[in-house]
């Protein structure tokens, strides 16, 4: 009887666990099934969702400026971020019944904190390049610059070609940086974060000169003595940095920025500025 009655315990115990194992089995299932369809309704709710969308229902987008870019955009003496493009962002903002938000960022970093998503667009006078093309999209240009070789007038130089230049200061990540490096003289090009450490570099003879946009250096402070040196080293488009995939916001701030162009709100942010309309020079 005993031996019997051990079998049958046996029998009893394996059905049990085979018993558990299904349950097991069809709850795991269940659970990877209600998993997969959460995930896939996550996905409809993220395709069908755009930026627009977001800053929309935000009422403001964010966008990215170097902060040390005067007269462009950069931190007054109470630390708010000023200047043009801060204006220009303002002005895009509200023709779209939004607001405009900035920040700052490293340039070399800027690009790549727009794909990541940091930030909606970059409003920080950004040269558009076949390269950055290929990166991300740009408005219409909201202005139109040139590369100018500015260095004290008491220097005596002739030009960025001058025999006796050879250190110059220059913006990390700028296209300025690849127009330096075409000159044989230059033997030293110092990379600095914003244009007031090339004024900062010049003044205290750590750099013989300094390449940034004609409208920079001719705002630098006139207790520097700097002068734009030579004819510009070349001309650029300026526009809005936007991602790849935000045609919606493409579409709004192209229509922003016909409209303040032609109600006269780009040209008095402008003048104020420079004493002229930017985007006809």
């Amino acid at each position: 009887m005993y031996p019997l009655r051990q079998k049958n315990d046996k029998e009893e115990l394996n059905m049990k666990k085979e018993l558990w194992k299904r349950v097991i089995t069809v709850v795991v299932t269940c659970a990877m099934m209600a998993s997969l369809a959460g995930c896939g309704e996550g996905s409809k709710v993220s395709k069908s969702a755009s930026t627009w969308d977001a800053i929309k229902k935000a009422g403001k987008f964010t966008y990215a400026c170097s902060g040390g870019y005067p007269p462009f955009n950069y931190k007054d003496d109470a630390g708010n971020l000023v200047g043009f493009d801060v204006e220009i962002a303002d002005a895009l903002a509200e023709k779209m019944g939004i607001k405009a938000e900035g920040v700052t960022t490293d340039w070399d970093g800027i690009i790549g904190g727009l794909t990541g998503k940091r930030f909606d667009c970059i409003i920080g006078s950004m040269a558009i390049t076949d390269e950055r093309k290929e990166q991300i999209n740009f408005t219409d240009p909201y202005y139109y610059d040139g590369a100018c070789f500015f260095a004290k007038k008491s220097s005596g130089f002739t030009s960025v070609g001058d025999s006796n230049v050879h250190k110059v200061g220059v913006v990390t990540g700028t296209t300025f940086a690849e127009e330096l490096a075409k000159y044989d003289n230059i033997t030293d090009i110092v990379n600095v974060s914003t244009d007031q450490e090339n004024f900062i570099a010049c003044d205290e003879g750590r750099t013989d000169g300094f390449v940034t946009s004609r409208f920079v250096g001719l705002e630098a402070p006139d207790n520097y003595g700097f002068v734009p040196v030579g004819d510009w080293l070349y001309t650029e488009n300026i526009g809005i940095g936007i991602r790849k995939d935000d045609t919606e916001f493409l579409e709004h701030m192209n229509e922003a920025l016909s409209e303040i162009i032609k109600d006269g709100t780009y040209e008095k942010i402008s003048v104020k500025y420079f004493g002229v309309n930017i985007l006809e020079q």
